[in-house]
């Protein structure tokens, strides 16, 4: 499989994107129980996201097995009978 490194890239934009996130919120000048509202609300968010996210990720690898099972189906019922004696 050819990895074209956009995944990781990806990957690290989220995870870095989400570590600044966290340490602005933690040196945010708030009281204890305000930082832990937001902290709570905006781990419930990504969580949410997140969960959106792999749905859809999901949804899109679904689709794309269909149609290459659909192509693949299509490609061994139309082969030829000269073509199945040349393989």
């Amino acid at each position: 499989m050819n990895d074209s490194g956009f995944g990781s890239f990806v990957a690290g934009l989220v995870i870095g994107g989400l570590i600044g996130a966290a340490v602005g919120l933690l040196l945010a000048p708030e009281s204890g129980e305000e930082m832990r509202g937001k902290v709570g609300e905006f781990v419930d968010e990504r969580t949410r996201d997140l969960g959106d996210a792999v749905s859809e990720g999901k949804a899109a690898a679904e689709q794309a097995r269909t149609a290459m099972l659909a192509a693949l189906q299509r490609d061994t019922t139309t082969e030829s009978p000269a073509e199945e004696s040349a393989n």
